[in-house]
């Protein structure tokens, strides 16, 4: 079993984090009302649903490089089109859809069929870091861009002018979750039978698809995302980033664009694991986590554990959360060898 949480920061300038619409030939920019206290911002925001998008993706092409086959041409080439079997038809069951990893991973909904899947990746919006510092220093402008009509040839409209808002911020926050314990196995038609389902599953698939998605995150959080990426591609830096994961179902960590993130995260995860035992491994990239020093922190009367882990190197962060993966899925009952 393996349930991932993540959260953390990045700096963004000039790019178009998320598209909100055009008006003529302006092109805008997504933008949201955060409060902090009592005061309200109005600032460029990068949406959960665009993150989710870039993430599938990424975790797709992740996943044709690890080897993976299993990706029907709507996955493979990026197109967010749920709920195709592997020929490119309608799925018929859950089953048969959750062969493509694009619609085991992010889910899928066929009205027609009243089939449906949840997401197993879920990201939250991106926003700037709630402090008042943060919050004033983001901005959003627009570029004059010139776009070339092939079809005006020497006449007037062979250069048509358009305007497209970008954004930049010095720390934006974000945060995901991901169910990888669900990966290649119906949720919603085991229901339907009335229990689980006992189908053992491909332990090197599975784990091939959690690194997948795991590498998908990676690439989504330093820069792989961008509405309008065809424009410019985003300049961003992954300034920090805290993985937390658990053979148990564990609460989300606390969103990166609060103060003190991190400890309130681990604080969570303490009070959490105290009541229901467990344990999880959290790995801090970019950033001090206090608790590593103390080596792990034991709740008393549950036995529940949290071990936590510095590291300074991005490297280091895949190759201890694929272990991790790899470690929890071999211990998983149901997978097969």
């Amino acid at each position: 079993m393996v349930f991932l949480r993540a959260s953390g920061r990045f700096q963004v300038q000039v790019s178009v984090l998320t598209g909100q619409g055009v008006m003529g030939n302006y092109n805008m920019h997504t933008t949201v009302k955060v409060v902090h206290n009592g005061k309200v911002y109005e600032v460029p925001a990068l949406t959960g649903n665009a993150l989710k998008h870039w993430h599938s993706v990424h975790a797709a092409k992740a996943y044709e490089a690890l080897g993976g086959k299993q990706l029907n041409e709507f996955c493979r080439k990026g197109v967010g089109l749920r709920g195709k079997d592997m020929n490119g038809n309608d799925a018929d069951s859950e089953s048969v859809a959750i062969e493509d990893f694009c619609n085991d991973l992010h889910g899928f909904l066929i009205p027609k069929k009243q089939i449906k899947r949840d997401s197993l990746v879920k990201f939250a919006f991106g926003i700037p870091v709630l402090t008042p510092e943060v919050l004033e220093s983001v901005s959003k402008f627009a570029v004059t861009h010139n776009r070339v009509d092939p079809t005006q040839k020497g006449q007037t409209g062979e250069m048509m002018v358009f305007r497209q808002e970008y954004a930049s911020g010095y720390l934006y926050g974000f945060a995901v979750s991901m169910d990888l314990d669900y990966l290649m196995t119906p949720i919603y038609e085991s229901l339907k039978e009335g229990g689980s389902s006992n189908k053992s599953v491909d332990a090197a698939e599975k784990a091939r698809r959690a690194k997948a998605a795991f590498a998908g995150l990676i690439s989504t959080v330093t820069g792989g995302y961008g509405s309008k990426a065809a424009r410019a591609l985003p300049i961003s830096s992954l300034k920090e980033m805290v993985v937390a994961l658990s053979p148990k179902p564990i609460p989300q960590l606390v969103h990166g664009a609060y103060d003190n993130y991190i400890e309130k995260s681990i604080d969570v995860l303490k009070a959490y694991l105290a009541i229901v035992g467990g344990n999880a491994h959290v790995i801090c990239y970019g950033v001090t986590c206090p608790e590593a020093e103390r080596s792990a922190g034991k709740a008393e009367k549950s036995g529940a554990n949290i071990e936590v882990k510095n590291v300074d190197k991005l490297e280091e962060l895949a190759s201890t959360v694929l272990d991790l993966i790899k470690k929890y899925i071999e211990e998983t009952p149901e997978t097969k060898k």
